[in-house]
């Protein structure tokens, strides 16, 4: 009787502590992979007219997905990362002993298996593999020691996150492709941001930033610039198409004021705190995009 009464306890907490430490991971990065991914999961849903029980069920594959999706990065990106994160990122589990190397290591053996089966049960197995070769590029290969390796990186993973995104729903539209490549474009060349606030630790393991090789000034400088010249193709691409509707320039004028916004801050709000708060304003940028996504694209 107490065998049978505590082997699905075990079984339960032992689950429930492994979903808790996936958490501990990827809790950094859910901003921008999780929520905005699932926000144009959610754009493709209201543009293809699924009913609400097939919406949900899509919603809750795509959450799920799109959490092995970072959870694939993180555990390749913290296990190369260790020293780093001793200075930048010290609540990490692999600083703070929540995991150890070797599990850690396993679980990604264990994702990298599980992450392209459950893409190919969702019809994205293409673009689950395209992420696993840009986390092989960037972290078994060196891509992450380089600035421009880096940026490709993230750009391209946009690509691989939004168009599984919407194909695990429907064909990709060209009105989708024009979302995806405006993006994609936008991140590539503004993604260094995420760069400023890790100056130090990067600085300490001799890696190849933007900061450190052109220099902190001029980097802020081209993020400023970028931010500032921002809004203008966000509304020609994005909002604009949609047509002239209020709630479509309230949204405009929402995106410009953070993009300005963070124009002026990567120029006067410096050092680690204020960086990360900066990179945090970006990571909300493009959460609110995404969600605009649901009422730009029906």
């Amino acid at each position: 009787m107490t065998t049978t009464t505590t082997a699905p306890t075990t079984v339960w907490r032992a689950a429930w502590r492994e979903i808790h430490l996936s958490w501990l991971f990827i809790s950094a990065d859910r901003w921008t992979t999780i929520f905005p991914a699932t926000c144009f999961v959610t754009a493709a849903v209201v543009h293809a007219r699924l009913s609400v029980p097939e919406a949900a069920i899509t919603l809750a594959s795509g959450a799920l997905y799109f959490w092995l999706f970072v959870y694939e990065h993180t555990l390749a990106n913290q296990l190369v990362g260790i020293e780093e994160d001793r200075v930048n990122k010290p609540f990490r589990p692999l600083v703070t002993g929540r995991s150890s190397i070797r599990g850690a290591r396993l679980r990604l053996v264990g994702v990298r298996i599980l992450f392209p089966l459950y893409g190919y049960g969702l019809g994205v197995l293409e673009w689950a593999l395209m992420w696993q070769i840009l986390s092989l590029l960037q972290h078994e290969y060196g891509w992450g020691r380089h600035w421009l390796g880096r940026n490709v990186y993230a750009g391209a993973g946009v690509i691989a996150q939004l168009a599984a995104a919407w194909e695990m729903v429907a064909p990709i539209t060209p009105d989708a492709w024009r979302w995806i490549v405006t993006l994609t474009v936008t991140v590539t060349l503004l993604m260094s941001v995420q760069d400023l606030r890790d100056i130090t630790g990067d600085r300490a393991v001799h890696r190849s930033t933007m900061p450190l090789v052109f220099g902190e000034t001029r980097t802020r400088i081209f993020l400023c610039v970028g931010f500032a010249i921002g809004p203008a193709a966000i509304h020609r691409f994005l909002m604009a198409p949609a047509g002239p509707h209020w709630w479509i320039a309230v949204t405009d004028v929402l995106l410009c004021g953070l993009s300005l916004l963070l124009a002026v801050r990567v120029v006067l709000c410096r050092g680690q705190e204020q960086d990360q708060r900066s990179y945090r304003l970006v990571e909300q940028w493009y959460t609110l995009a995404l969600a605009a996504s649901i009422y730009t694209l029906r």
